[in-house]
Formats: C-alpha cells, structure tokens, sequence
C-alpha cells in the first residue's frame, strides 16, 4: 500500500489512511494541507506520532512544538492537543496501543 495514494486531500477535513489494525495496535496515517487543523481531541490510549511528509506543529499544553520529516513524538494519554498542517501536504503516522 502507498499511503500517499490513499490519502485524499481535500479543504473540508483532514484526511485518514488506516494502515494496520490489530488486538494490539492501530495504525494510520494522517494528512493535513497547509493551515489545516486536526481538531483538539485526547489520546485515551499510548500513542506514537511520526511524520513522514512536510511538517507540522503540535500544540500540547500551552507549548508549541514543530516536527519535521521523520521526527517522532509520544503523545502523552488523555492530555488535549492539536496539530496543524504547515507545508502544502503533510503527512504523520500515528501508532497506538490497545
């Protein structure tokens, strides 16, 4: 599979790409275009992020932190965060435990 090709960049939301889903893990793929946000939310589970493509800025407790292409971070469980999209297409995995 070409994650790439399985995301469908569109204005109206980012977009999704599962990847692996199993008893003991989820793993998918996210895509942001430039200034797109993906929403506030909370992990519930341990999770990891790793972008792939472009680069994005994570905001998580008041901080901002920008990752680039193939930096990693743990996103700590049931702490709010948001990220957005700052080149033309961006793309981060997202590994989480079950």
């Amino acid at each position: 599979m070409n994650i790439l090709e399985n995301l469908a960049f569109t204005d109206e939301r980012p977009s999704v790409c599962p990847i692996q889903r199993t008893d003991k893990i989820n793993y998918f793929a996210i895509g942001l275009l430039q200034g797109q946000i993906l929403k506030k939310h909370t992990a519930n589970v341990p999770s990891h992020l790793t972008v792939t493509k472009g680069e994005v800025e994570f905001f998580i407790n008041g901080e901002t932190i920008h990752l680039r292409e193939f930096d990693t971070y743990d996103i700590p469980v049931m702490v709010e965060h948001e990220v957005k999209g700052i080149k033309e297409k961006n793309i981060f995995t997202i590994v989480q435990e079950k």
